[in-house]
């Protein structure tokens, strides 16, 4: 037991003061293993390189002391990927939606904004930009 302890003790004080694991890092892990099924699947040897350049970014990661940059990259990608995930999670919202509701843009600052099905004709007021527009339903 102490020997495992030992060799646990020893990585914690050489991860002191690296970067660590963080969310950019596991994207990175996961595009990586995607592209290496890929590569198996399909047998190009150029998949297999990039899967591979992916595995060795994801490690200078991991075991970078520029702990600032990495968190600025990682920073950056969260921000990214929270942008395609609510996109995405409204498009599938709208797509179930649709058949209640008419999905339109505000022909000024194009805010996404809907009414009910079957209301008729109607002036809408933009809640961003409180521009006055009619709109059929």
């Amino acid at each position: 037991m102490s020997f495992l302890r030992n060799i646990g003790q020893r990585f914690t004080v050489f991860m002191s003061g690296r970067n660590g694991f963080d969310q950019l890092g596991l994207a990175c892990i996961v595009c990586s293993l995607v592209l290496q099924i890929a590569a198996s699947l399909t047998g190009v040897p150029l998949l297999a390189l990039l899967s591979l350049i992916a595995y060795g970014y994801s490690i200078f990661r991991i075991f970078s002391r520029k702990s600032y940059k990495r968190q600025q990259e990682n920073e950056r990608f969260a921000a990214w990927w929270a942008n395609i995930k609510t996109k995405t999670v409204q498009f599938w919202k709208r797509l179930k939606l649709m058949r209640q509701y008419k999905y339109f843009k505000c022909p000024q600052c194009k805010a996404l904004l809907r009414m009910s099905r079957g209301a008729g004709e109607k002036e809408i007021c933009c809640p961003k930009c409180q521009n006055r527009f009619r709109m059929k339903a």
